[in-house]
């Protein structure tokens, strides 16, 4: 039996996909701060466009990770990712189905990573925004 089917260590993956609410939160403030320097004409209709551009970006990673989580709260409360790997082969019959928990798991942890980068991302751009407009 592979350990990563096991239900406790399922919960590690559904806490590290829960994060996406800090993510919102953060990449929420952060466009709201841009956004506020747009309007206080702090910055110019480009830096707004690249903070507009990679926080949608940034939404894309969190609506994944949103995903994520909510399918392992699936596997890890019904036993089995069976059905989930059906599911997913009637809705995309020419996608390869992933079989290996293994490959879930690394898969959510490059997802994560892709989240927190992109959100580091809009948030030095906004300093960025900052720095060039008080120079």
């Amino acid at each position: 039996m592979n350990l990563l089917t096991n239900k406790n260590n399922g919960e590690v993956i559904i806490i590290l996909t829960a994060s996406w609410r800090y993510f919102a939160l953060g990449s929420l403030l952060a466009f709201t701060c841009q956004f506020i320097l747009y309007l206080c004409s702090f910055s110019n209709r480009i830096s707004l466009f690249i903070g507009t551009t990679l926080f949608i970006i940034n939404h894309y990673y969190i609506y994944r990770l949103w995903l994520d989580n909510h399918f392992f709260k699936l596997i890890y409360h019904q036993g089995t990712d069976r059905h989930f790997d059906e599911a997913f082969l009637y809705l995309f019959p020419n996608k390869q189905p992933i079989n290996s928990m293994e490959k879930r798991w690394s898969g959510t942890k490059k997802l994560f990573n892709y989240c927190l980068v992109s959100i580091v991302l809009l948030w030095g751009w906004l300093l960025l925004s900052i720095i060039v407009k008080t120079i």
